[in-house]
């Protein structure tokens, strides 16, 4: 298991030259670490760049053929705010720095095999604030074990990118260096890197599937939508888990200036000429308690990277057109409370950070979303009702759920599917192990345990079920099915029914902890449509 290796004693000696495997490639020669549990080799802190400079594009890491690396641990992870990044600390699974741009490799021992491998690449979410590649929840050995035992097997790898002020800062100030999307463009760096150098490894530069989850998913939408659909031939295929080509919020200058002038202030470069440099001059330890100061920085249109908003790209025709894996959980929009009345609804939708809704289309909205609780989210609990979350709760949260994630999850497949045949939509409707009557539903994030399918990890356990194990195996292999071949029906499990192609049946794969199936993708037809019209 790839428990904090950063901890472990350092393997460089390599006294079992037997074991402990060696990649020698123009990057550089890599030491990495033989996992005899599962068969894999791995290469943990492969810097893709050297330590960018602050508020400026990272460079690609120069060849070093002749150069010895130590990749038997994690390097140090890109600064982050939020829980998760307390639980990682504190429990010294990661430190955190600007040094951080590095990446991952776990290869499986293939024997007999002399075709290079397909590539699984991770991109982990956290609302672009915080994120880990060292987070136990994703580690790839065990969704690779199921690549291998499905005699598909995958080169799986994950990627650090700034976060937060660091990767996503935005004003006047910026936009006048040309430096957004920093952290996208790290992720961007990192794919070029894999197309360079993966071979070396065994893995196939020409059979990349990006994928990510939350902000990573709009991360692999960003990066469909980049520069008018040129991918640039960094990658064949892509999986997205709750989130797509469409959102988070673009917002404009006028958004982000204020949380610019406020960090200015508050390491003390308000009063200066030329405040990013004064900022970029600052020491880490005086910048890095500000970088995420109560209002999160999202990407930004910059002409380029992102052209446009992703309803655009995608109605247009400009985005690239690959096979793809979209899907939402069931009750994504769950947590929101105190919404007892129309005025407090539209309120709420008018003043939210994950969505830009004006007042006339927000009261529009409410006339689609009808409060009756036996049509609101969470679904499937009937007319049962939670009062101290507010009167409107459930329908608060379904309007939720599908300006987040539903709408625009339908949109991309519809979109894509007019381009592309290999493109499945599902839904994810197994909660979580810990559901308690605090986290009701399958609510964000519910599908992760189950995808990396790490039993030891107890941040977000996936329990020991019967019904949950064979529920990972089933969607581990489907997906690295998908990245091999692109079919995620090459899973090898008996039983589950067919996932059909989205442009001959337009229709969700429902993914179920104790029998699968498929579902047609016509709920809430009338509010997801109108949701899909606008351009936020």
């Amino acid at each position: 298991m790839l428990l904090p290796l950063f901890v472990a004693a350092s393997l460089f000696a390599f006294s079992s030259a037997s074991q402990s495997p060696v990649v020698q490639s123009r990057a550089g020669i890599f030491h990495g670490r033989h996992l005899s549990t599962f068969d894999q080799d791995v290469y943990l802190g492969i810097k893709f760049a050297p330590k960018p400079d602050r508020f400026a594009p990272a460079k690609l890491a120069k060849d070093a053929p002749s150069t010895h690396f130590n990749a038997t641990k994690y390097g140090v992870d890109c600064t982050g705010y939020g829980s998760d990044t307390k639980t990682l600390v504190s429990g010294g699974w990661t430190t955190l720095g600007e040094d951080c741009l590095h990446l991952n490799i776990v290869k499986p021992r293939v024997k007999h095999r002399n075709k290079k491998l397909p590539v699984l690449l991770w991109i982990y979410g956290g609302g672009w604030q915080q994120g880990a590649t060292s987070d136990p929840r994703y580690n790839l050995s065990y969704i690779v074990e199921q690549s291998s035992l499905n005699n598909k097997p995958v080169i799986g790898i994950s990627i650090n990118y700034r976060m937060a002020a660091f990767g996503f800062i935005s004003s006047k100030e910026i936009d006048a260096t040309g430096n957004q999307n920093l952290g996208l463009r790290d992720q961007r760096l990192a794919l070029k890197w894999v197309n360079k150098h993966i071979s070396a490894f065994g893995g196939d530069p020409d059979k990349v599937t990006i994928w990510g989850e939350s902000a990573g998913a709009y991360s692999v939408g960003d990066h469909i939508n980049a520069y008018n659909g040129d991918s640039g031939g960094l990658f064949r295929a892509a999986i997205m888990e709750s989130g797509g080509a469409v959102g988070a919020p673009l917002n404009g200058t006028d958004w982000y200036q204020h949380m610019y002038d406020n960090l200015t202030a508050s390491v003390g470069c308000a009063s200066a000429n030329d405040t990013l440099q004064c900022m970029r001059d600052v020491p880490y330890d005086t910048i890095a308690p500000y970088g995420y100061l109560g209002l999160e920085w999202f990407h930004v249109i910059d002409g380029t990277f992102i052209p446009r908003y992703g309803q655009e790209s995608l109605t247009q025709g400009k985005f690239a057109k690959i096979p793809i894996i979209v899907g939402t959980n069931t009750d994504e929009g769950f947590g929101v409370n105190g919404v007892n009345t129309d005025e407090q609804a539209v309120e709420q939708l008018t003043h939210s950070k994950r969505w830009n809704v004006n007042t006339t289309e927000a009261e529009h909205i409410l006339t689609l979303y009808p409060n009756d609780p036996a049509v609101g989210a969470p679904y499937g609990w009937g007319n049962r009702t939670w009062p101290q979350y507010g009167a409107q709760y459930k329908r608060y949260t379904s309007i939720a759920t599908d300006l987040t994630m539903f709408a625009p999850r339908r949109l991309t497949a519809q979109r894509m599917s007019a381009f592309v045949e290999d493109v499945y939509s599902y839904r994810w409707d197994a909660p979580k192990f810990n559901n308690t009557p605090t986290t009701i539903g399958v609510n964000h994030f519910s599908e992760i345990p189950f995808v990396f399918g790490n039993p030891e990890q107890t941040i977000t356990p996936l329990g020991n079920s019967t019904a949950n194990i064979a529920l990972s195996h089933l969607v581990g292999r489907m997906w690295t099915s998908f990245a091999y071949d692109l079919n995620p029906n090459g899973h090898g499990v008996s039983g589950v029914p067919a996932w059909p192609q989205y442009s001959k049946n337009v229709s969700n794969f429902v993914f179920h902890a104790d029998k699968s199936y498929i579902e047609d993708d016509d709920d809430r037809v009338e509010g997801v449509a109108y949701i899909n019209s606008l351009v936020r």
